[in-house]
C-alpha cells in the first residue's frame, strides 16, 4: 500500500527552532498514543531529511541518492519506506507494475505493507535528489499509517 504527499500537504508545518518544516509524521495526532511514532522533516540548514524516531521501537536507515540514480527500493514485509524528494524530479514506480508517480521537491511517497516489494527508483538529470527512509519495527508491529 503506498500513499503520495504533495509539497506543502501539511500546511508548511515549520519548526522555527530547527529551521525544518515537516513532510509526513505518524501518527498525525498525539491522542494516538502509540509508540511506532516518527516525523520526516525538511532540514532547511542541512539540503535533506531530519527524522525523529523513538529507537526503542524503530530501528532506522537514512540513503540518499542524487543525478542519475536509477536502481531498485526493497522494503521487507512490515517495514515502512519512505522517499523525500529534495532536489530536481524522480520517478518512483512498481518493479514490474503498471503504476507510477514523479515526485519533486518536499513530495513524500510512503509505501508500507505486510508483503514484501520492490520498487524502481530513476532520478532525472542533475540536480536531482532524495532520500530514501526505511523503518522496522524492534518490539511491536508497525503503526499503518495509510488506513
Amino acid at each position: 500500500m503506498w500513499m503520495l504527499i504533495r509539497a506543502n500537504a501539511l500546511g508548511g508545518d515549520m519548526q522555527p527552532d530547527r529551521n525544518a518544516r515537516t513532510l509526513a509524521a505518524c501518527p498525525d495526532t498525539a491522542e494516538r498514543g502509540d509508540p511506532w511514532r516518527w516525523t520526516v522533516s525538511l532540514d532547511e540548514t542541512q539540503s535533506g531529511v531530519s527524522v525523529s524516531v523513538d529507537r526503542d521501537f524503530i530501528e532506522l536507515d537514512v540513503t540518499e541518492y542524487a543525478d542519475g540514480h536509477t536502481g531498485l527500493l526493497h522494503r521487507p514485509a512490515g517495514h515502512q519506506l519512505i522517499v523525500a524528494g529534495l532536489a530536481g524530479e524522480a520517478l518512483v514506480s512498481a518493479e514490474n507494475g503498471p503504476w507510477e508517480r514523479w515526485l519533486k521537491p518536499g513530495d513524500v511517497f510512503i509505501v508500507e505493507g505486510e508483503e514484501e516489494e520492490s520498487l524502481r527508483l530513476s532520478l532525472a538529470a542533475p540536480p536531482s535528489k532524495v532520500s530514501v527512509v526505511s523503518m522496522a519495527p524492534k518490539r511491536a508491529n508497525a503503526l499503518r499509517w495509510v488506513p
